[in-house]
């Protein structure tokens, strides 16, 4: 038993022995980082120093090998978050995502060096990039998911867009970028924040090149809307209005005579909608109802055709209310005629004359 007992214990010191030697060379290669406060492997351990992490990535980047690139550069915003280098590297990761036509990455990578490092020189490229990707998404580019373009990327254009103004609203792009927002809704066919994003264009950006348009795309917001399903008066109206402050702050713009024309249209359609609301009072032979509403058409929209139609209807209308069929009290039926005896009156015998005998014939 003694003996038995022994032989167990030296197995068991031989197998702890081996399963520490097994053990020694992975727990050699995490190492404890200082600079990051953490432990990390060796294996994949950033070089001694920035200059020396970036080259590194750098290398890879000219041999186009991507992936190890990003890992690369990665590891430098890591391992030296506080060095100039980081926003270089980050600068680095998008253009390497681009490379594998992943823009969704690249431009969290360029998002992400905008943020993190607001004083970098990088922050102009990175910005020009993200205003580049986003347009590309907002003619139709696809976010990939899983390596396959799938989605549609015009909510990503939307993201990068506010980015972009919000970290550079004066820089070189934050009038394209909050124009472009307003395009991208109207496009989305969100009239209400389209006009909301062209109006901040206006307000934000009175001396900018697009001003003057983002001005006309407020009323032509106003006008779609009133279109958008059922016919909106209230947005008609608006948009009405919003052109002819257009045309009287930007008089000689091209876009002047495109308000006119809008204005035109919706006039037009207006007049349309009071013509189908004349001639069903009409259809119901309330003729004094669709003489008021024919009289109102003409006078409210007397250029449009719907004018001179009415013109045509208001003469019929005034025709039928005038005959009997259609007064305000039935015709009665026409009696037959009676003609009635003249009565004979009956004779009677003639009296005879008396005479009367007066004072002189006395005398």
């Amino acid at each position: 038993m003694t003996r038995l007992y022994f032989h167990t214990k030296i197995i068991v010191f031989f197998m702890l022995l081996a399963s520490f030697w097994a053990a020694a060379p992975a727990q050699a290669s995490w190492i404890w980082s200082p600079d990051i406060g953490k432990w990390i492997n060796s294996k994949k351990a950033a070089k001694d120093t920035p200059e020396e992490q970036y080259d590194w990535g750098l290398q890879f980047f000219n041999q186009k090998d991507w992936d190890r690139a990003i890992e690369e550069f990665e590891k430098l915003a890591e391992a030296f978050p506080a060095s100039r280098l980081a926003a270089e590297g980050a600068y680095y990761v998008g253009l390497a995502w681009e490379k594998k036509d992943d823009l969704s990455k690249a431009a969290d990578s360029y998002q992400t060096l905008v943020t993190r490092y607001p004083y970098s020189d990088r922050i102009k490229d990175a910005i020009k990039r993200e205003f580049e990707i986003a347009n590309e998404f907002f003619e139709g580019s696809k976010v990939k998911v899983l390596g396959v373009k799938m989605l549609s990327g015009q909510d990503k254009a939307l993201e990068l867009y506010n980015h972009i103004v919000k970290n550079a609203p004066f820089g070189t792009y934050g009038d394209q970028a909050q124009f472009k927002i307003g395009e991208l809704y109207k496009k989305q066919g969100q009239y209400d924040l389209s006009k909301k994003a062209f109006q901040t264009l206006v307000d934000e950006y009175p001396s900018s090149p697009l001003a003057a348009q983002a001005r006309y795309e407020v009323a032509h917001s106003s006008m779609l809307a009133s279109n958008s399903g059922q016919f909106d008066e209230q947005h008609a109206e608006k948009a009405i209005e919003e052109f002819q402050d257009f045309k009287k702050e930007y008089p000689v713009e091209p876009q002047a005579v495109e308000a006119d024309e809008s204005i035109r249209q919706i006039r037009e359609e207006k007049a349309l909608r009071a013509l189908d609301v004349a001639s069903f009072y009409e259809t119901q032979k309330k003729w004094k109802s669709a003489k008021v509403y024919y009289e109102e058409l003409i006078r409210n929209y007397p250029e449009t055709p719907s004018a001179a139609e009415a013109k045509k209807r208001l003469d019929d209308v005034v025709r039928k209310e005038a005959e009997p069929e259609n007064s305000k009290f039935p015709k009665l039926p026409k009696l037959p005629k009676i003609s009635i005896p003249k009565p004979k009156m009956p004779s009677f015998p003639k009296l005879p004359t008396i005479k009367l005998w007066g004072k002189n014939e006395e005398k």
